[in-house]
Order: structure tokens, then C-alpha cells, then sequence
């Protein structure tokens, strides 16, 4: 097996809160090489990609994942070798302990250290750790404001079958429905798909939220939230791509959810090694609460991650992260099965149903004879 291309490259790129240009312009030069793909920014920089081929006897899905990842945005320089940098995400402050970082002025990296947390947000009313919110960084250079900055990681690599990458949240994702309209485009597919790449998820889902007030999406349009969550003892690295029944705020609407359950079941009968999970993950939130909120009907499909936001619990120190190869590439099949599905979103899992109501026929006569 081999790193794919599109996620070589995806992993490469500089990405922040706010400052996802890097991706996004990748992805619009991708996309926009595909015939059959529209493409527009909404009025948050969000971009939307649009595959239709045929006509549609049933509403199309559409498919979400962000292009940030945690990380810095240059502010200022202090001195000629200290710079202050603003940090978006959720990171543990223990982590950013003389944590090398690097950040990008539009050339190449400049590489420094974190020498102390000048800001932090005050600690969530549920409890926990406070966030860090600025740094002091000990650069080699001069770098100007607005610079995207992430820890100082190796470059994507692929062991065995697992991928380790600077920023698999949610890059893995973003690549994976990329390769769905590759995919879509090569075969000529009948179908019909939305592809919505957000912005600065890891502020509180502020792109998918505009996304959403601004009906980027119509309100009709089933939305599956696409991500990278924390792995979990249930919930294992390399078990298949997850169909995500809810997350730590939420439980999901069943009926979407049991689409993407009937789907994946149909999908593992006929296609040799494919491999799924159904589970609650509630490590984390993801975009799919923004658009609930908002009246849409939305679900969650993830892969499950290590060392989530880089932080490398066992060893206490920043660390890659890391997802199977195996497991996404289920994730683009499962995409595809959903999006040729013929029968679509109202046709949920009814084998439930039908066993219950078998197994009342069954006693029926008994439950109606009184002793």
C-alpha cells in the first residue's frame, strides 16, 4: 500500500482557525479540474462543491468536513527572535512545554519553540482544563502577522497500515470526499452529491454555523458531518469506518442514522473487507450539532484517531496523529454506497423491526390468554 496522493498532499499544507487558505485553495483547484463539479464560496469562505449527473428521483446528501486544524496565527514580533501567536484549538496547556512549532510566511516554515502561555480562557462551566489562547514562540526568523502555524511534526507518512500526519482532524476527511468526487466524475455515476468544506471548526463549528444560518445548504438537504474522532476501548483504530449514532452533545436523528446502518450492511454483504463500526462517540462535538440547531437533519460518519489534537497522552508530549488507511478507505466506499443508493435516506435499516414483529407473532396468542 501506498500514502495516497491526495492525502500527501492535503497533509502538507498550513492550516488554522481562520486562516485555511492553503486548503481551500488546493481544494478549489482539485475540484474544479472535475467535469461535472460546481464550485462556490459562500459568504463566509466556506466552499461547496456540487456533483450532478442524471436526474434525481430522491433528495441528495450532503457531506461536511472542516479545513482547519488546531493551531497558531502569528500576531506580532516582540523582539527580533520572540513572537506572539494567538492558538486556536483544544489543546491541554501541559503540552505546550518548550513544544516545537513552525510557521508558514508564504515561502516555507520558520521553525521555533514555545517559551510560555501568556493567555488562557477561563476553565468551561462543566469543568476541565482552560484552553491557551496566546504564546510567547522563540523563532529563527521574522515572521509577519496573520502567518498559520502548527506543531513541528514530520511530513505524512504511512506505517503498516496506519497514516500519521501533522493534522489528520479533519484533513482525512476533507480528502475523503474529495477522492468521492473523483471517484463520482471517473465512473460517470449517476447520482447527485453536496460537498461543503468549512472554516474554523475548532472554535465552536463558526463556519458550519454560518453555513447554516446562511441555508448554504437548503433546508431539506440530509447533512452527514464527516470526522476524525477520538479513538475509544470500543471504538478501536483499524474496526472499519464508524456510523456515528451521536457525539458528546447530541444523539443523532435514527432515521438518517439507519440509513447509513442499511447502506453500510448491503455494502459489507457485497464487497470483500469492507468494515464498519456503529458507535457513540462522545470524546468530542462535531459540525452535525450546528445544523441540527438550525432545523436541518443531520447524522455522523468519523474514523477513529490517535493522539487526537496531536496530544500523545502516553508519552506526555505533542505527537502525530494518526488514522488506518484501511479505515478511510471504507469511509470513501461507504460515500459512494450512500450516494448511488438507490432507495435513499427515507428507507432506513428495517431488520429490527421486522424480528420484534416476528417475535410477537410468535407469542401473541399467549400474551392474549389471560390465566
Amino acid at each position: 500500500m501506498a500514502l495516497p496522493r491526495i492525502l500527501k498532499d492535503l497533509f502538507t499544507l498550513p492550516t488554522a482557525s481562520f486562516r485555511e487558505s492553503a486548503v481551500l485553495d488546493y481544494l478549489a483547484d482539485a475540484c474544479g479540474k472535475l467535469v461535472g463539479v460546481q464550485l462556490k464560496y459562500d459568504r463566509y469562505g466556506n466552499l461547496l462543491a456540487h456533483y450532478r449527473r442524471g436526474s434525481q428521483k430522491i433528495p441528495p446528501l450532503a457531506f461536511v468536513a472542516h479545513t482547519d486544524h488546531p493551531g497558531f496565527v502569528a500576531l506580532e514580533m516582540v523582539d527580533n527572535h520572540t513572537l506572539r501567536a494567538a492558538f486556536r484549538g483544544g489543546v491541554r496547556p501541559e503540552f505546550f512545554a518548550d513544544a516545537k512549532v513552525r510557521l508558514f510566511d508564504g515561502a516555507g516554515w520558520i521553525k521555533g519553540r514555545v517559551l510560555e502561555i501568556t493567555q488562557q480562557s477561563p476553565p468551561p462551566a462543566g469543568g476541565g482544563p482552560s484552553r491557551p489562547e496566546e504564546v510567547l514562540v522563540r523563532v529563527r526568523g521574522t515572521v509577519e502577522p496573520g502567518a498559520p502555524g502548527m506543531w513541528d511534526l514530520p511530513d505524512p507518512v504511512l506505517r503498516g497500515d496506519r497514516v500519521l500526519a501533522r493534522d489528520c482532524d479533519d484533513l482525512a476527511g476533507v480528502g475523503a470526499m474529495v477522492t468521492l468526487l473523483q471517484r463520482l466524475v471517473r465512473k460517470h455515476a449517476r447520482g447527485e452529491v453536496y460537498c461543503l468544506f468549512t472554516r474554523a471548526e475548532e472554535l465552536g463549528f463558526i463556519g458550519a454555523l454560518g453555513a447554516a444560518r446562511a441555508e448554504t445548504l437548503p433546508k431539506h438537504m440530509r447533512v452527514i458531518s464527516v470526522e476524525t474522532s477520538s479513538a475509544l476501548p470500543h471504538a478501536p483504530i483499524g474496526g472499519g469506518v464508524i456510523i456515528r449514532v451521536g457525539d458528546r452533545s447530541a444523539v443523532y436523528p435514527p432515521e438518517l442514522t439507519s440509513f447509513c446502518l442499511r447502506v453500510a450492511q448491503q455494502l459489507a454483504k457485497r464487497r470483500r473487507g469492507f468494515a464498519f463500526q456503529r458507535k457513540l462517540m462522545d470524546g468530542g462535538a462535531c459540525e452535525a450539532n450546528a445544523f441540527l440547531a438550525h432545523g436541518y437533519t443531520a447524522t455522523g460518519i468519523c474514523l477513529a484517531l490517535g493522539n487526537y489534537h496531536n496530544m500523545d497522552i502516553a508519552r506526555r508530549k505533542i505527537g502525530s496523529e494518526y488514522v488506518s488507511l484501511r479505515d478511510w478507505q471504507g469511509m470513501v466506499n461507504l460515500f459512494e454506497a450512500l450516494v448511488l443508493d438507490e432507495q435513499g435516506p427515507d428507507v432506513g435499516d428495517t431488520s429490527l423491526a421486522e424480528r420484534l414483529d416476528k417475535l410477537f407473532k410468535k407469542y401473541e396468542t399467549q400474551l392474549e390468554a389471560r390465566e
